[in-house]
């Protein structure tokens, strides 16, 4: 059954099981954006796609189809996000510390694990949403255009920028 398929059932049938369907077909991958996004606060990530879910069950009949559900939740979780950075902007303080992973014994490769997300974490969050919704989600350039109003150019270059980003801050890295 296409997305869109799904979309339409639920809106002419307004079931648990059809919102069922539809919230185990996109929530891990939302989740799991949105933990990229809040720098792993879990709970913000679980309010972020909440608030993802209540937003998009009252847009629901606006879903044309013209991409695949993922995509057009993602592009509202990205809103969702972006409207939360506007309204409750925590001190440097603050939100240096919520960044902060905790230091711990690890083998070789779990150590570059976490050195790679502590550097994904200090990414821009410009550069952060492009290479977590491209290199980490799978969605095309032309996919992220769409989600983030930025020209598909646009996503390519900040893609570009946020692996060299990447790069520098891990240049020091020893294996």
């Amino acid at each position: 059954m296409t997305d869109k398929e799904l979309v339409d059932r639920f809106l002419v049938e307004r079931s648990p099981r059809n919102f069922s369907d539809l919230y185990d077909k996109c929530t891990m991958s939302l989740l799991r954006t949105g933990m990229y996004l809040t720098r792993n606060d879990r709970m913000q990530a679980e309010d972020l796609v909440q608030d993802v879910w209540v937003l998009a069950i009252s847009k629901l009949e606006t879903f044309r189809g013209e991409s695949t559900l993922r995509t057009w939740l993602t592009g509202i979780l990205i809103y969702k996000y972006r409207q939360g950075l506007r309204t409750d902007r925590p001190s440097k303080e603050a939100r240096d510390l919520s960044g902060t992973l905790p230091e711990a014994k690890a083998e070789p490769m779990a150590e570059l694990a976490m050195d790679l997300k502590r550097t994904l974490l200090e990414l821009p969050d410009g550069y952060k949403q492009i290479l977590v919704l491209h290199d980490m989600e799978g969605f095309k350039h032309r996919e992220i255009a769409s989600m983030l109003t930025i020209d598909e150019g646009t996503s390519k270059s900040q893609l570009f920028h946020a692996r060299k980003a990447m790069r520098e801050m891990l240049q020091d890295y020893k294996h």
